[in-house]
């Protein structure tokens, strides 16, 4: 799989219900983006053992995404991410949603996840004569949730009683 078909969109009303959410793709001025799963492991060794045993507690996904502010053909993506770094929400006006899709088969619905998130606002600037570059991280909050996404729509629809991770 290339990577311009595992997509990370993020839901620029910041609808915590869902139901007015608007999801736009996080790509141009993007150069790099990986979601860090943060696994939290816990290693134990006893005095009788000669090696440990690892065990694994939860994971905290977050992405942090460095996007140089350059002309966008995605405007409102542009202006929402101008007034998270001028505003610095915290609380509840800092929650939002991100999906991770999966670009495969025909389409126009692919397997996605949908995950509650706190966005962060971490820098703004960059070198001289350089595009200004914007440093957000999508902090995830609790369960992950299965789905498909519709290209065509722009919605995300959950599978039935479905958590993923």
């Amino acid at each position: 799989m290339k990577r311009n078909l595992l997509q990370h969109l993020v839901d620029i009303k910041m609808d915590t219900t869902y139901e007015a959410s608007e999801y736009h793709l996080l790509g141009e001025g993007i150069e790099s983006l990986t979601e860090e799963f943060n696994a939290e492991e816990e290693t134990v060794q006893w005095i009788n053992q000669a090696n440990g045993t690892t065990d694994l507690r939860s994971y905290t996904p977050s992405i942090e995404v460095e996007r140089q502010n350059v002309d966008q053909d995605d405007a409102e993506l542009t202006a929402w991410i101008d007034n998270i770094i001028d505003t610095l929400p915290t609380g509840k006006e800092a929650v939002t949603s991100y999906l991770r899709v999966r670009i495969t088969g025909e389409g126009p619905e692919y397997p996605a996840v949908r995950r509650q998130c706190v966005i962060m606002a971490g820098s703004t600037g960059g070198d001289a004569g350089a595009n200004v570059t914007d440093v957000i991280t999508l902090g995830g909050r609790g369960d992950g949730v299965a789905g498909t996404f519709n290209a065509s729509t722009k919605k995300f629809t959950a599978t039935s009683g479905s958590l993923a991770g």
